[in-house]
């Protein structure tokens, strides 16, 4: 099963400040939902487990997660990752590409685009079901990253 989203969110921060999180794997990742970093294998590439639950199934991947690019001129990151279900019932792959924008009143937009595909037990479930935890997944994050930053914002002044 693919599935793709596409999302967007502002934030009163800097761009740097936006920047420096994006970009560092210890800062973003705690952010989202049922996501954890284990072991940095080199500067792109990432192993960790990525948890959810869809309706009354949950799933835990062994997850390997990758910088694909990080183009600062832009400000545009390129992040994969794939893993296989802990119990061997199924596997996902994800690609996201964020872009962050200066917005003119200040702080910044992050566009997100991300494809999604899902086999296994889970991926009977359906695009509805997938989508629907997906938005409940991007709006906890989007609120953990928001707090994160404000917290970052407060430290540094």
């Amino acid at each position: 099963m693919k599935t793709n989203l596409t999302k967007s969110f502002e934030v009163p921060q800097s761009t740097e400040l936006v920047w420096s999180h994006l970009i560092d794997p210890e800062k973003i990742m705690d952010c989202v939902p049922g996501v954890s970093i284990d072991e940095k294998v080199d500067d792109n590439h990432y192993k960790g487990k990525v948890g959810m639950k869809f309706g009354p199934m949950g799933v835990e991947y062994d997850a390997d997660i990758f910088y694909n690019e990080i183009d600062v001129e832009n400000k545009k990151i390129i992040l994969s990752g794939n893993g296989v279900d802990s119990k061997g019932k199924g596997n996902a792959e994800m690609k996201m590409t964020i872009t962050i924008t200066e917005l003119d009143a200040g702080g910044v937009k992050l566009d997100a685009i991300m494809d999604i595909t899902i086999n296994g037990k889970i991926a009977q479930f359906g695009s509805r079901l997938v989508d629907t935890v997906s938005e409940q997944l991007f709006k906890q994050f989007v609120s953990n990253f928001s707090k994160k930053l404000a917290a970052a914002e407060t430290a540094a002044s």
